[in-house]
């Protein structure tokens, strides 16, 4: 209950820079205050962050909008407000009781669309709340925020009963010298009422599929998964086929593919390399919450795949490494990088390596080279730094067989190309194990004539087109970020985040972005508040299908070939500006830094 009268003014509430000591803050904000300053909250509320798209017919404003009518109701004439917020901090509803609180609240951006995660606006009865998972009351000076310190509140987690995860937070709000010992036991009563509508919800739509999966079981599906946004039941077979994050790339597959139709089938790569087909069944009707149940088949053939090593030359025959694993994701783009790299590595010789800058072209000719057998440091040689002479020495050394990895092929010197090319000539002659990458798929001049002289190739796509990679790239990268330590997860509304971006630096942007992460999480799961400022827009909360991913890949390359100007980008595509800005909105682009 609201009981604490101090009014102490904020700065006298500060903590002590030298001492670390608390100047007259209750513990539990003392706590608060210290973890705001942790991760960068601004007292002059900066740092304010602003979400245009918020949900407006979620789970939650469903269970919760009847309790909020008969609570806005019920206070319809105090000076209260009653705020709704996601599982994010963002407020989704706002209801006041006397019109004169509203101004104070629009000033201190107290209004739907607004994060008020600690991280953004400090100590506070919503953003605290969902850090500590318990009801929280911040009062006056208590508010690290100055626009804040005129209010007082009382904010609540609404837990769902099924997943036992907090969904949002309820909280009441009013000035400062009008607290009531009421406000606590009001909201208590409303999100228990909430909590209630929460369980009425699930059970009806969690009977439903649970008898599809009983049914599913009994007609001898041995890998069988049902699932909800809620809810994931699994036969042994499938729980030994797949891990947690198998579990959040399977609904980001069926919440893509079941959107509009009732069945879908197609085939995925799950975390240890196990290739399965799916045949997903929607269970739930056409415009309700998505549920649908999974039969999963093992592709034993591609599980095992291996260098084919049928009449290959004995004295160049490439040792098995079962070191050397497969390739990081689970893509259809990935499974055919790894088949290629199947196919050639099984015979020693120069191989090209080509994709756009950052999406790991170096590891992919490093795992070359694992498959030919040599473990341990590779040399490395810079193209853009060869000269005829470094050319003429590597030549020489070529019947030594040292592995070597050239980066940057396509920006060769004029002078060291003509050496190049009899290099990799001789190199192909004698299967030496050379592979060399570029960034330019279909170089000009110089770049073209190196490129002819190496016979064999490979191609990594970029992170946009194989969007389903992320999670087990990113659980590679974070695992090498902390070694010896547990693996953090990405939480749900991080990952959709990360998924919704459309990384134009690909893997190399992703582990900058996530060591950002790290830092800010101090080694525990990553949240979205986590994340870098401008990762953080969860766009529709949808991965987005094949189309919409061509899509907009073709929209960014016609940006960025006009140089951020949307009207002579709608020219290119042959598309009205108005339409170009639909496609923005509709494909998550809104908010990329591109020109008028």
């Amino acid at each position: 209950m609201v009981t604490d009268r101090s009014s102490a003014r904020a700065d006298d509430r500060s903590l002590d820079a030298d001492e670390g000591a608390p100047l007259r803050l209750r513990p539990e904000i003392e706590q608060s205050w210290r973890r705001c300053r942790a991760i960068g909250a601004a007292p002059d509320g900066s740092r304010f962050r602003f979400i245009d798209d918020t949900y407006t017919d979620s789970k939650l404003i469903r269970a919760a909008r009847p309790v909020v009518d008969r609570l806005a109701e019920q206070l319809a004439d105090t000076p209260v407000t009653i705020l709704l917020a996601d599982q994010d901090a963002t407020i989704v509803d706002r209801r006041t009781g006397v019109r004169s609180l509203l101004g104070r609240l629009d000033r201190a951006q107290v209004a739907p669309g607004f994060m008020f995660s600690e991280e953004y606006a400090g100590t506070n009865g919503i953003g605290t709340a969902l850090e500590e998972r318990k009801a929280f009351r911040v009062r006056g000076g208590e508010h690290m925020l100055e626009s804040l310190q005129s209010l007082a509140c009382v904010g609540s987690p609404i837990v769902d009963p099924v997943s036992r995860t907090v969904v949002g937070i309820l909280d009441i709000t009013c000035n400062v010298d009008q607290v009531s010992d009421l406000m606590a036991p009001l909201i208590f009563s409303a999100v228990r009422d909430v909590e209630e509508r929460l369980f009425d919800q699930s059970a009806k739509s969690e009977q439903v599929l649970l008898r599809e999966y009983m049914r599913s079981k009994r007609r001898g599906n041995a890998a069988v998964v049902a699932m909800s946004p809620d809810t994931v039941i699994a036969t042994p077979t499938a729980s030994r086929l797949m891990d947690s994050t198998d579990q959040m790339m399977i609904w980001d597959w069926i919440s893509s593919h079941l959107g509009t139709k009732q069945e879908w089938e197609g085939p995925l790569r799950f975390a240890d390399g196990i290739d399965v087909r799916v045949h997903a069944r929607r269970v739930s009707e056409s415009g309700e919450q998505l549920s649908a149940i999974l039969e999963l088949r093992p592709m034993v053939s591609s599980a095992v795949s291996r260098p084919h090593t049928a009449a290959l030359p004995a004295s160049r025959h490439a040792p098995a490494t079962e070191s050397a694993g497969r390739i990081v994701g689970r893509s259809l783009a990935t499974h055919r990088l790894q088949s290629r790299i199947d196919e050639i590595a099984g015979t020693v010789g120069p191989v090209l390596v080509t994709g756009e800058s950052g999406v790991g072209k170096s590891h992919v000719a490093r795992y070359i080279q694992q498959r030919w057998g040599h473990d341990g440091d590779i040399p490395v040689i810079d193209g853009s730094t060869l000269t005829p002479e470094t050319v003429t020495d590597l030549r020489a050394r070529l019947s030594s067989n040292v592995p070597w990895i050239v980066e940057h092929v396509d920006e060769i010197p004029d002078d060291a190309v003509a050496p190049t090319r009899r290099l990799l000539d001789a190199a192909a002659t004698m299967s030496a194990p050379i592979v060399a990458t570029a960034t330019s798929t279909a170089p000009d001049g110089a770049g073209q004539q190196v490129h002819t002289h190496v016979r064999r190739s490979v191609s990594v796509s970029p992170l946009r087109q194989r969007i389903e990679d992320l999670d087990d790239l990113a659980r590679e990268l974070l695992g090498a970020h902390l070694p010896g330590r547990p693996t953090p997860q990405l939480q749900p509304a991080a990952h959709r985040a990360l998924v919704a971006h459309h990384w134009p630096g690909n893997v190399r942007e992703l582990d900058a972005v996530l060591c950002t992460a790290i830092a800010r999480s101090m080694g525990f799961d990553i949240r979205l508040e986590h994340l870098p400022d401008d990762y953080r827009a969860l766009g529709s909360g949808r991965q987005l299908t094949s189309l919409e991913r061509s899509e907009r890949e073709a929209i960014v390359r016609a940006l960025d070939e006009a140089d951020g100007n949307k009207s002579l980008a709608a020219d290119r595509l042959g598309v009205a500006r108005s339409t170009l800005y639909r496609k923005l909105r509709a494909l998550g682009l809104e908010n990329e830094r591109f020109g008028s």
